[in-house]
């Protein structure tokens, strides 16, 4: 009997109701029209969308005099050695990457992720980096949440990895936003308002990738680093920075979203850090299935948990039809475990898996 890979195995969940019908523009002409609808996608469709997308997002300006990194410690454990920098983003301000690779590389160029993610050391799973105005220093021990600890993850799986903070940390310092902290969401509320004063037409999503492409910069710096297998990889807020890294950076060949949002009632995403009342009205059908579309044929795998579930695959479905189009249908997939927002461990089994399917990878261990 021949196996059923990972990849077509869970290419579909086995709903019968995807729920309320959500509204999606069509991406290819119905009914079809003479000629080849790849031809059309790639001629008239996708350029229109990739530039209504574009404008969406905003384009950056003020970008830092400078772009090289400063490496500023180093630490490491039976299993990993990291790599702290303060990396130049945009308007003067810095940002925390953590560089994570095995303790003991193994031979040959090294696949490559980024780990966006509210502060580093979260995704990393190493002590915390110190406060930004004292001298440098290492604080407390290893996070130990294993269920988005996917730099670490992924380090036992033989990837170099950079872990990227989320722009509120490096706009608002800790001591300003104590100040706000008794407020819900008062340190991002704060950082989008000053985002606004310094970056008019520049929405925080759009800054969010700018940062998160960054760190792919110094990423593909490291020594032994594959560019052809780049990962961008995330959970919640970082689900939402890698999955729109992936469309809008092309190094990046494979994009792993968790529990993100893909619907646009399903999370925040009107919230001013992010598209504020640029988000398009659910009536427009202006939607995530377009921008999966210009990542096909890029593989891209939804881990669904709780924010995102069975109507998500109404906008994967939608987008089928172009990764088909590009011989390539089995690239698009995911697993519900309807278990709440967390990712569990064995829906990671199956996301992981996935990717090995997809970078050509041998299996190995995640977890211990």
């Amino acid at each position: 009997m021949k196996s059923l890979s990972i990849s077509k195995a869970f290419a579909y969940p086995p709903y019968r109701d995807l729920g309320a019908p959500l509204t999606l523009r069509p991406l290819l002409p119905e009914p079809a029209g003479e000629g080849d609808p790849f031809d059309a996608w790639e001629a008239e469709t996708r350029p229109r969308l990739w530039s209504e997308w574009n404008g969406l997002l905003g384009q950056p300006v003020a970008e830092s005099e400078t772009r090289e990194a400063e490496k500023v410690a180093e630490w490491g454990d039976d299993e990993l050695v990291a790599t702290y920098y303060l990396q130049p983003t945009t308007h003067g301000l810095r940002q925390r990457v953590i560089v994570v690779r095995p303790a003991e590389p193994g031979a040959g160029p090294m696949p490559a992720a980024v780990v966006p993610f509210y502060r580093p050391q979260e995704a990393a799973g190493v002590p915390a980096f110190g406060a930004w105005d004292q001298p440098f220093t290492l604080e407390g021990q290893p996070w130990k949440d294993d269920s988005r600890q996917y730099g670490r993850h992924l380090v036992r799986l033989g990837f170099t990895v950079a872990c990227v903070e989320a722009y509120p940390f490096n706009l608002v310092p800790d001591e300003e936003a104590s100040r706000v902290e008794e407020l819900a969401l008062g340190r991002w509320q704060l950082a989008a308002e000053k985002w606004a004063q310094l970056a008019p037409g520049w929405t925080g999503l759009g800054k969010l990738v700018y940062d998160t492409r960054r760190a792919i910069d110094l990423l593909l710096e490291q020594p032994g680093v594959d560019a052809q297998r780049v990962l961008a990889i995330g959970h919640s807020l970082g689900g939402k920075m890698a999955f729109y890294t992936g469309v809008f950076d092309p190094r990046v060949t494979a994009v792993i979203g968790s529990d993100f949002g893909l619907p646009w009632a399903s999370t925040n995403w009107d919230a001013p850090w992010y598209l504020g009342a640029r988000r398009p009205s659910e009536e427009s059908g202006m939607a995530h299935h377009e921008l999966l579309a210009l990542l096909a044929p890029r593989p891209f795998f939804l881990i669904a948990g709780e924010t995102d579930n069975r109507r998500s695959w109404q906008i994967l479905n939608a987008a089928r039809p172009i990764y088909a189009m590009h011989g390539h249908p089995e690239r698009l997939g995911g697993i519900d475990h309807a278990s709440g927002h967390q990712p569990q461990e064995a829906s990671l089994d199956i996301a992981y898996a996935w990717l090995a399917e997809q970078f050509f990878l041998p299996h190995r261990r995640w977890r211990r």
